[in-house]
């Protein structure tokens, strides 16, 4: 019986490590996005909604909610019917991206201008930059004395600083070599274990991140907001692409991560009816009354 050489199978078991690596943190991201505030059992902990971010102990909230995350592979509700509609595709799309990398790695011209005009655009997702987002929308809250402003500049701040914890967790473990690196050393399979930080990602886990908070938190009432921050988000990404600083999995990886978890920390935090005018909720509610008595008709309107 012929024996498969050895070359074959690596890129094979770099790809099925890797997957196993990012699978339960994968898992544990979508449980989050999905079971907020349903209880379950002794396997799940509860996180109580802030009355006011701006007010509530911010560091304890962040460390309660980071346990939660990684702890969720371990417990028996993160693996339900509804989580695999998503964890599936999300696993054989980001195997194909990584199978595929290297191909779709070559088909820019990757000239010293595309890398250097990308680079200085995927700025726009560095982590001070998005910090400076969150530090600035909280100081116009401030100023303005916005508490939809302030709340979003708090679970922003949070959903970043998560989603950077996690990627650089997920950069030690994998250790996949940047396109730039791969292509100069020749080595060969998919790049991992090989001392890079390339995957996943976390200039696109943050703007994704940051970008989900803003969308959740002001889309409803400015209709512009998602198409902005996630075109933002989008640019980002494509600039760590073009610029040779990340694979397309290293990207989508990253980009769904934050997107999760921004989702996550929004509905864990969110404080409903937050920053809305009184004067528009209670026309909005205004409902006539009619009361029909001997001789006479009255007409009046209930404010609820």
């Amino acid at each position: 019986m012929s024996q498969v050489p050895s070359r074959c199978l690596r890129p094979l078991s770099n790809l099925t490590i890797a997957m196993l690596l990012l699978g339960p943190t994968a898992r544990s991201v979508f449980a989050q996005a999905d079971n907020t505030g349903r209880s379950g059992g002794d396997d799940t902990i509860n996180i109580p909604r802030s009355s006011d971010p701006g007010k509530q102990p911010f560091i304890r909230q962040f460390f309660v909610d980071e346990l939660h995350m990684w702890t969720s592979p371990f417990r028996g509700s993160t693996y339900t019917g509804d989580n695999l509609y998503y964890v599936l595709p999300f696993t054989l799309v980001t195997g194909a991206l990584i199978a595929t990398d290297r191909q779709t790695a070559e088909l820019l011209p990757n000239t010293p201008d595309q890398s250097k005009w990308s680079l200085r655009v995927s700025q726009i997702g560095a982590p001070y930059t998005l910090a400076g987002i969150c530090v600035g929308t909280y100081f116009i809250s401030r100023a303005t004395h916005n508490k939809k402003a302030r709340e979003a500049s708090f679970l922003g701040a949070e959903s970043v600083v998560h989603t950077l914890l996690i990627t650089q967790i997920l950069k030690s473990a994998t250790q996949r070599e940047r396109p730039l690196d791969y292509f100069e050393s020749g080595h060969g399979g998919t790049g991992f274990f090989r001392g890079g930080d390339s995957f996943p990602s976390g200039h696109s886990a943050g703007s994704f991140a940051l970008a989900t908070v803003m969308s959740l938190e002001y889309g409803r009432d400015h209709k512009w907001v998602p198409f902005v921050a996630y075109g933002l988000a989008t640019l980002v990404a494509a600039s760590r692409f073009s610029g040779q600083k990340h694979w397309t999995s290293d990207l989508f990886v990253g980009g769904f991560l934050g997107g999760t978890i921004g989702r996550y920390v929004y509905r864990q935090h969110h404080v409903p009816g937050i920053g809305e005018d009184r004067t528009r909720r209670g026309i909005a509610k205004l409902t006539p009354a009619v009361a029909l008595g001997p001789g006479q008709v009255q007409l009046a309107w209930n404010f609820k």
